[in-house]
C-alpha cells in the first residue's frame, strides 16, 4: 500500500500524489485523523525541544538510535561498501599529500 499523508485546507483534503502516478490513477483514500501526539503542523523537520542537547535530550537520541534496526547487507554488499570505503580513503590520503606538498 502506497499511503500518503494529506492536509485539511478550508474543508478540503490536500493529498500530493506521488510523482509516479499519473492523471487518472485510481486511488482509495481511507480517512483516519492522526492522533493529536503525531501533529507537527505541517512540519517534517525537528522542533527546538527535539534539537535541544540537554541530558535529557541526548538520553532520548540515544535511546531512538539504538531502536533502529541493524542494517543488513548481503557479503557482496558489505565487500562493496569496504572496497569503497578503502578506495575513498586512498584518494582523501592521496589528496592530503599533495596539499602538503605544495605548502
Amino acid at each position: 500500500m502506497n499511503a500518503v499523508q494529506a492536509t485539511v485546507q478550508n474543508r478540503r483534503i490536500e493529498v500530493p500524489a506521488p510523482d509516479d502516478w499519473p492523471d487518472g490513477t485510481k486511488v482509495t483514500v481511507d480517512v483516519t485523523p492522526m492522533p493529536a501526539g503525531n501533529r507537527r503542523d505541517d512540519r517534517d523537520f525537528m522542533t527546538e525541544d527535539e534539537q535541544s542537547d540537554d541530558p535529557a535530550a541526548i538520553s532520548r537520541w540515544i535511546v531512538e538510535l539504538e531502536a533502529l534496526p541493524g542494517l543488513t547487507m548481503t557479503p557482496e554488499e558489505e565487500a562493496e561498501m569496504l572496497a569503497w570505503r578503502q578506495k575513498e580513503k586512498e584518494f582523501n590520503l592521496e589528496a592530503a599529500r599533495r596539499e602538503m606538498e605544495r605548502a
